[in-house]
C-alpha cells in the first residue's frame, strides 16, 4: 500500500510543496509581510482554517488568494479522493481476494505449491496442481497482472522476493515446493539466490533450456532441474518413431486417463512385502524409490520401509482409491 501511495501522491506532493514556497514568497512581496507571516497565511489558506488574522489588503493580494485557494483545493481534493479509493480497495481486497485481484489470505496455506512468474509453463503447472488437488499460488511483480489473474480464478500475489513480508504471507517454509518458470536463465538464477538467502527449507524446481546450465542452477540452490528443450525434443522424435507410446507418455504427464503417481510409504506398511499389498490395489507397482535409487518391478518378496516411495501406474481413479486403501491398511 505504501508503494501505491507514493506512486499516486508523488507528483501532487511536489506541486503542493512548490505552491507553498512560491505562494509564501509572492505573498510576502505583494503584501509586504515577513516570510514567517506569509508562510503562516499560506498554511491557513490551504487548510481552509482561515483565522482571519492575516488577510490580503491589495488587489494583487486578493488575486493571489484566489489562485492559491483554487489550486490548493484541487490538490487536496485529489489527495482525499485517491486515498479513500486506495483504503477502500485494500479493505475490499482483504474481504474478497478475488474481486479486486489481490491474494491476501495466506493463513490457510499448507503443503502448497508456489510458482514464480507467469507464462505458459506456469499456467500448465498451475492447472496440473489444481487437477491433483494441490493448492498453488502464483507470484508476479506486477500488481495489475495479479488482479487480472485473480479475477480469472487464479490465485496470484503481487510481491517482491526482496521483501520478507512475501515469505511470511505465502508461508514459504510450509510449502510443498517452489517452481520457477522463467525462460531467462539469469532471472532463474537470481530468483533462486534470493529465495535461498531467505529460506533453505522448501525444495526448488526450475526449468532450463540448456544442459550446460544444469550444474549452475543446482549450485544456486535448485533441488531439481527440468530441461524443457530436452523433454520436448524427445517427445517430438518419439511421436514420429512410436506415436502410440508417445500418446500414452503425454497422457501420463497430466492428471486424468492413464497416470503415474508417487505414494509415500507410511508406518502402517513398514516391513510389508509387495505381495501383501499388490492384491489390494488395482494399479501396478512400477518401481520403488529408496535412498535416491529405484528398484524397478520389485519382486513379490521385496520388503517396504517407511519413507519408501511407490511409483504406481494406472488410471487416476484407480490410484485415488488405491492410496486410500493403502492408508487404511493395517
Amino acid at each position: 500500500m505504501i508503494r501505491r501511495v507514493i506512486e499516486n501522491f508523488g507528483l501532487p506532493l511536489l506541486l503542493l510543496f512548490v505552491l507553498i514556497v512560491v505562494g509564501t514568497i509572492t505573498f510576502s512581496i505583494i503584501e509586504g509581510r515577513s516570510l514567517t507571516d506569509s508562510f503562516y497565511y499560506m498554511i491557513t489558506v490551504l487548510t481552509t482554517v482561515g483565522f482571519g488574522d492575516i488577510t490580503p489588503s491589495t488587489l494583487l493580494g486578493k488575486i493571489h488568494f484566489i489562485i492559491v485557494i483554487s489550486i490548493g483545493l484541487a490538490l487536496f481534493g485529489y489527495f482525499i479522493s485517491t486515498l479513500a479509493s486506495i483504503l477502500s480497495e485494500e479493505r475490499l481486497a482483504k474481504m474478497f481476494p478475488g474481486l479486486y485481484g489481490y491474494f491476501t489470505d495466506g493463513g490457510k496455506l499448507k503443503d502448497h505449491a508456489i510458482i514464480i512468474g507467469w507464462n505458459e509453463y506456469a499456467k500448465n503447472a498451475y492447472e496440473e496442481f489444481s487437477l491433483n488437488g494441490v493448492d498453488a499460488v502464483i507470484i508476479v511483480n506486477d500488481e495489475e497482472e495479479a488482479k487480472r489473474l485473480n479475477k480469472e480464478g487464479i490465485k496470484a500475489y503481487a510481491g517482491s522476493l526482496d521483501d520478507p513480508a512475501t515469505y511470511e504471507k505465502l508461508k514459504f517454509d510450509d510449502a510443498k515446493g517452489i517452481i520457477i518458470a522463467f525462460s531467462d536463465p539469469t532471472d532463474t538464477i537470481v530468483t533462486i539466490l534470493k529465495i535461498r538467502r531467505m529460506t533453505h527449507k522448501p525444495p526448488i524446481i526450475s526449468l532450463i533450456f540448456d544442459n550446460e546450465l544444469r550444474d549452475i542452477v543446482r549450485q544456486a540452490g535448485a533441488n531439481g532441474v527440468i530441461n524443457i528443450a530436452e523433454v520436448g525434443g524427445r517427445l517430438l522424435a518419439n511421436s514420429l518413431i512410436e506415436p502410440k507410446a508417445t500418446d500414452i507418455e503425454i497422457d501420463m504427464l497430466s492428471r486424468g486417463g492413464i497416470d503415474v503417481m508417487e505414494y509415500e510409504v507410511k508406518g502402517n506398511l513398514q516391513d510389508k512385502s509387495i505381495e501383501e499389498i499388490k492384491d489390494e490395489i488395482s494399479s501396478h507397482i512400477l518401481a520403488v524409490s529408496r535412498d535416491e535409487q529405484y528398484v524397478l518391478r520389485p519382486s513379490s518378496k521385496f520388503k517396504l520401509r517407511k519413507g519408501d516411495r511407490l511409483i504406481l501406474i494406472g488410471t487416476s481413479e484407480e490410484m485415488e482409491r488405491d492410496t486410500e486403501r493403502l492408508d487404511k491398511k493395517k
